[in-house]
């Protein structure tokens, strides 16, 4: 089976009014700075203005800023799981090696180690899909390296 890989981070849709709202402000940035003779604007409310605008068209096109910044995903492969569950948490990398038993319950994962740590992992934030897919990945390379699942 193919390595599977998918991002945690959520997606979000395009929205016409933060688009439009977010262009209005930028063309509004750009005449008053270079062809209207309206003085009472300081450079930085213009430079905010502008970057607001920009902000809100990336976020408009329904592109997520948090996907540029932080990353957030799950990545099992023939060697290795790592799983980075948030932005704020960092990356966990379980070698097949060192994982003893896989416990598939109906909201987490949990992965009990030879050393007799735990790891958990939630799922239920992701979609149908993604958790079908996740299950059969983990039960696909369970069975390759003879772990128990329950």
């Amino acid at each position: 089976m193919n390595a599977f890989y998918t991002n945690l981070n959520k997606k979000t849709s395009t929205n016409y009014l933060r688009l439009i709202l977010g262009i209005l402000m930028i063309g509004a940035t750009v005449y008053i700075q270079f062809f209207s003779s309206i003085t009472r604007f300081q450079p930085y409310q213009l430079i905010l203005l502008f970057l607001f605008g920009v902000y809100y068209a990336i976020m408009g096109a329904g592109m997520n800023l948090i996907n540029l910044i932080a990353k957030s995903f799950i990545n099992i492969s023939n060697d290795a799981m790592v799983v980075k569950p948030s932005i704020f948490k960092g990356k966990t990398v379980i070698s097949w090696n060192d994982i003893s038993e896989i416990q598939i319950n109906i909201t987490a994962i949990r992965i009990k180690r030879t050393d007799k740590t735990e790891f958990q992992f939630e799922y239920q934030q992701l979609e149908d899909e993604v958790i079908h897919t996740l299950k059969t990945a983990i039960a696909h390379q369970a069975k390759l390296n003879d772990i128990s699942i329950s």
